[in-house]
């Protein structure tokens, strides 16, 4: 049984997953706020948003390998550490340019925070059957933080504490941070090994390389002719990274990615996977956000609240991983995925219902694609685990949750501008007919389903493949699950 002292641990680690995912949604509707306010330019407004996501996912597998050296729980209260107090600058920012500066100090904490979480909770809890409730409970707060960030943006707005305006979305960090500081010292020590070098050079070029890779596809054609400049970087970059990355090994030190990771068996086929589902739940989240502002003229804080049946379908999913896996023959992540395609679908033909039925509809649609998503994310990210020696465990989580950044950007990228292309007009422009926004809607729906559909075959070949023997079974190993997907800050677009 999980004791007290245990549960107070684990609820101080969740407390910083909850935080991690609240702030990549919460500024999305605050952004007409922060923009007034602050007399920024929307490509500034864009960047508040981006610069968390960037450096969230250049810098998170540099933090899980630092866990694995100095100890989770030491990088681990670092990260909150540093979490807390760039969301009191956030908070406190005079101007868009300072703010943008803390945004990314603050998603580079939030890469060093996360990836200690599952260690931690894995070493928190040993008994399998315990492990696999924590594991639960986690994906529960996953939801709740989705419903947060998205919801509670608006509400937090709307109130205008102490006529602070859109700062308490940001400053709402700092007790939360405080609180699991002073109870840090109920987590497990850890083990740190210290024999092993961290990989510097390593670190610095990703650091490089995904910068310059996600922030074009982060902003699409909608963007910055220059951004697109950081893709040959980004290109050029990969390239010196694979060289040292061989070299390193060769002179018997312990590379970021190591290459044996790569090689196990479905690893690529996996992390390929992972990408195609956050390129789909990235999709649908902007361009569901696009339609009900842009298209049924939804209020930002009623379309922030469009969002929470998502929330609510993947906490009810993820809660029930375990009693579906032992009464459903077929796998578990298939299913949600081919409920999701099938949910899109559906919500293409949602658009040629009356206007005014839609939104009950897609509340309904965007509620059972949140369950699909709930039964697909943990036992999937999961699986990579099983398939690398548990030497590699950090390395592997360190590439599923990269990748699912990268994912994010190319969902972003992808139905953004086929969603434009359809539409004919820049979202949010004045003068776009109902019909124009309706159609676009269901052009991109169709092809997010396609992808959801590639997403199942995917997991299919996946479900196939044998896997290396690992300690424990990887759908109870949550040392291995990657942090839900964080809103795609292009979202804010569809608010101007």
């Amino acid at each position: 049984m999980i004791g007290r002292r245990e549960w107070l641990g684990l609820g101080t680690v969740l407390a910083a997953t909850f935080m991690t995912q609240v702030d990549g949604f919460i500024v999305n509707v605050a952004s007409p706020s922060i923009q007034l306010d602050l007399d920024a330019g929307f490509d500034q407004i864009q960047f508040v948003g981006a610069a968390y996501v960037v450096a969230f996912g250049a810098l998170l597998i540099t933090g899980a390998r630092l866990g694995d050296r100095a100890g989770h729980r030491t990088v681990f209260l670092l990260g909150v550490a540093g979490f807390t107090l760039t969301s009191l600058l956030c908070g406190l920012a005079p101007n868009a340019e300072l703010l943008i500066a803390a945004r990314f100090a603050q998603g580079a904490a939030a890469a060093f925070m996360a990836p200690q979480v599952l260690s931690i909770i894995r070493a928190t809890v040993t008994d399998t059957e315990q492990r696999a409730k924590a594991v639960s409970v986690y994906g529960v707060v996953i939801g709740l933080g989705v419903i947060s960030g998205i919801a509670g943006g608006g509400i937090l707005v709307d109130l205008d504490i102490a006529g602070l305006g859109w700062r308490p979305v940001l400053l709402v960090n700092v007790p939360i941070g405080l609180a699991i500081l002073a109870l840090g010292r109920l987590l497990p020590s850890g083990v740190a090994n210290r024999e092993s070098r961290l990989d510097l050079a390593g670190a610095a070029l990703t650091t490089v390389a995904l910068p310059a890779l996600l922030v074009p596809l982060i902003f699409g054609p909608g963007g910055p002719s220059w951004l697109w400049l950081g893709l040959p970087l980004a290109v050029a970059v990969f390239a010196v990274l694979a060289i040292q990355q061989r070299g390193l090994l060769a002179r018997g030190g312990a590379p970021l990615f190591p290459p044996r990771v790569f090689r196990a068996r479905g690893m690529r086929l996996s992390l390929l996977t992972v990408a195609a589902l956050f390129a789909t739940n990235s999709g649908l989240f902007l361009v569901f956000t696009y339609y009900l502002q842009t298209g049924l003229g939804l209020e930002p804080f009623v379309a922030g609240l469009m969002f929470v049946p998502l929330g609510v379908g993947f906490s009810l999913a993820s809660a029930a991983n375990r009693w579906l896996t032992s009464r459903v023959r077929a796998p578990i992540p298939i299913l949600g995925c081919a409920t999701v395609a099938a949910v899109l679908l559906a919500g293409a033909a949602i658009t040629q219902a009356p206007q005014s039925a839609q939104p009950a509809l897609l509340a309904v649609m965007i509620g059972l694609a949140g369950l699909g998503q709930g039964m697909v994310v943990t036992p999937l990210v999961a699986g990579i685990l099983s398939r690398v020696e548990p030497a590699d465990a950090g390395a592997a989580s360190g590439m599923a949750t990269t990748v699912t950044q990268l994912g994010l950007a190319l969902g972003v990228a992808v139905a953004g501008a086929w969603y434009r292309t359809v539409l004919g007009a820049t979202p949010g422009d004045p003068g776009v007919p109902f019909d124009d926004s309706a159609a676009a809607f269901a052009a991109a729906a169709v092809l997010l389903a396609v992808l959801a559909t590639v997403t199942s075959l995917l997991n299919a070949r996946l479900h196939r493949l044998p896997a290396t023997p690992a300690e424990t079974p990887p759908t109870e190993d949550p040392s291995t699950a990657a942090p839900a997907p964080v809103a795609a800050p292009t979202t804010q677009r569809s608010s101007r």
